[in-house]
């Protein structure tokens, strides 16, 4: 007959090494991938830009992401991308191309594809003052 005492300390070791192991997987990976490039910067209001960021980093298995943000007028497409790292995006879908008309504080968007999130009112603030945009989105199912 096999040693019970020792078969459930070997069990209790190997579960705190999985929790462990797990929990490092857990801190350690990015929340969100680092953005690859500044497709598209779009006017809007004053003083602010919608940003179109491409997150290609997945590679073949992963499909292009592109992610928007509203944010004031960056003088740099580097600043823009630090910007976007501490920004929460409007729009997260496979389309490019998705900002199709202003109209002073309102946008129209249009995807035809899938759509990860979105949210239709995001603001950005300019010189201390916080300035609101809505989005109007009209999506066509894959």
């Amino acid at each position: 007959m096999q040693n019970r005492k020792g078969i459930n300390w070997r069990a209790w070791i190997l579960a705190v090494i999985c929790i462990g192991q797990a929990l490092y997987i857990y801190i350690s990976a990015p929340s969100r991938p680092e953005p690859t490039e500044i497709v598209t910067v779009t006017k809007v209001g004053s003083g602010g830009a919608i940003y179109e960021i491409l997150y290609n980093s997945g590679g073949a298995t992963v499909p292009l992401i592109y992610r928007y943000f509203l944010m004031d007028v960056k003088k740099s497409d580097k600043e823009a991308l630090l910007a976007s790292e501490k920004s929460t995006p409007f729009l997260v879908t496979k389309s490019t191309q998705a900002v199709r008309e202003i109209h002073g504080e309102r946008v129209k968007l249009k995807t035809d594809n899938t759509i990860y999130d979105f949210h239709n009112i995001s603001i950005f603030k300019v010189d201390g003052k916080i300035n609101r945009v809505s989005f109007d989105l009209e999506s066509i199912t894959p």
